[in-house]
């Protein structure tokens, strides 16, 4: 992970404006997330952005299952990333992550990595 810089902690994650352009989110492990705590991440991002797209990187492996609002919200408020790398740390996540793809169809790009680096390299194509 890199060093943060501009940074807002919730209870259920911190997010956090990286020094390249990039916005990374961590999320309190094993915890389940909802609409609130989707709102909640939205927000902060547009927040350390300025309102202006970017692209995210969320690390996943360890995260809680987030119910469905909260999923829709997240497509619904698409338009404030560029592009998403989703680091999936085992079958299960990545699973999770593929099944979520296919089924919401977004409209920006979104992929899976199991390395932070290849994430972070794919993201940069993405900065505006």
């Amino acid at each position: 992970m890199s060093a943060p810089g501009p940074e807002i902690t919730h209870e259920k994650f911190r997010i956090w404006l990286r020094p390249d352009g990039l916005v990374e989110i961590a999320w309190v492990p094993h915890v389940p997330s909802g609409l609130a705590d989707a709102v909640a991440s939205i927000d902060a991002m547009t927040e350390l952005t300025g309102g202006k797209p970017a692209p995210l990187l969320v690390d996943t492996t360890h995260a809680g299952p987030q119910d469905r609002e909260a999923r829709m919200e997240y497509i619904r408020r698409q338009g404030i990333v560029t592009a998403v790398a989703l680091i999936v740390g085992n079958p299960l996540s990545r699973m999770m992550a593929t099944f979520f793809i296919n089924v919401s169809r977004p409209e920006v790009p979104v992929r899976l990595f199991e390395d932070e680096a290849r994430a972070v390299a794919w993201l940069k194509e993405h900065l505006v």
